[in-house]
């Protein structure tokens, strides 16, 4: 859902959107992620406890954008009495103008990804495309959820468009707390996917909340004939002590079953950067650590 609010009649400011005694547009879901219809709905006060709503008070040129995780989405206008007779029956223009999409269909797959030390993203979903009919056009969005402390490589395992044009099919990176891409492939740079960085722990949760990535592929021209593969692997570092030296009492062969997240290394990737993956990743057929064979001599 897509949000321009031009034309407000507030006539003080609004620093507290929720509680101020202005009128405003509330935006939250009412079920969550994954529930179905018969679940008890999530009233407003509810959402505005968890931080889960979006509100709009101030005058804005620009659009607000609202992706839901479920297929159920409240726009609600909350007017406020004192002026209201005033405001807005002498005044013919627009209060808010707002648009909506229905994104992320079944070829798409699952939206969101909890925290796994490693995993895929396939495009299309195999799964769908029997019972789906091609559609003229997508937007598929996925939020990848990323265990606490640990830094994040993603790699495309293959990836092919339907065209070189950046307008018939794009896949987008995002970072939490950025408007912008951090990264943008099509078939005119599609090169850079050979490449990519480690993204930091830090990059994943610039604000302290739960780490996550998104990425969003758009597939304006026979969004069936791109196809790619995103594999991800969680990484930790090797910690130093005070002398710079490794860490070595970190170093554990087979790891802690009954901690698999803990801070012990079981295999550490081959250069100076002293990158960690769990045992279990290594020579499974998939390139786990970055730039290198996950291969170890003995």
């Amino acid at each position: 859902m897509i949000v321009r609010n031009e034309h407000p009649y507030n006539p003080g400011p609004c620093t507290n959107c929720l509680e101020d005694r202005v009128d405003k547009l509330v935006i939250w879901e009412p079920l969550p992620a994954g529930a179905n219809s018969s679940h008890p709905p999530i009233s407003l006060n509810k959402a505005a406890q968890s931080g889960d709503v979006t509100c709009i008070c101030n005058r804005q040129s620009f659009s607000t954008q609202v992706i839901s995780k479920g297929e159920q989405l409240n726009l609600q206008l909350i007017v406020d009495s004192a002026h209201s007779a005033l405001s807005y029956f002498k005044h013919t223009a627009s209060l808010f103008e707002a648009t909506y999409e229905f994104v992320h269909g079944p070829l798409c797959g699952p939206a969101i990804i909890q925290p796994i030390t490693d995993g895929e993203i396939h495009y299309p979903y195999y799964e769908a495309i029997g019972y789906v009919e091609p559609p003229k056009s997508i937007r598929c969005i996925w939020e990848i959820k990323v265990n606490r402390d640990r830094d994040l490589w993603l790699h495309f395992d293959r990836i092919k468009f339907s065209s070189k044009a950046c307008d018939d099919g794009i896949v987008d990176i995002f970072l939490k707390g950025r408007l912008d891409p951090y990264l943008s492939l099509c078939g005119e740079n599609v090169s850079l996917a050979k490449e990519l960085p480690i993204l930091s722990s830090a990059e994943l949760s610039p604000d302290g909340s739960d780490p996550s990535i998104t990425i969003q592929f758009i597939g304006r021209t026979s969004p069936t004939r791109a196809a790619f593969k995103i594999a991800w692997t969680e990484l930790f570092h090797l910690p130093r002590n005070v002398d710079g030296s490794l860490m070595s009492s970190k170093l554990i062969e087979g790891g802690n079953p009954e901690d698999p997240l803990g801070d012990d290394c079981e295999f550490p990737c081959p250069g100076e950067q002293v990158l960690c993956i769990p045992k279990r990743l290594v020579c499974n057929g998939v390139v786990n650590c970055p730039n290198v064979s996950d291969y170890k001599g003995e």
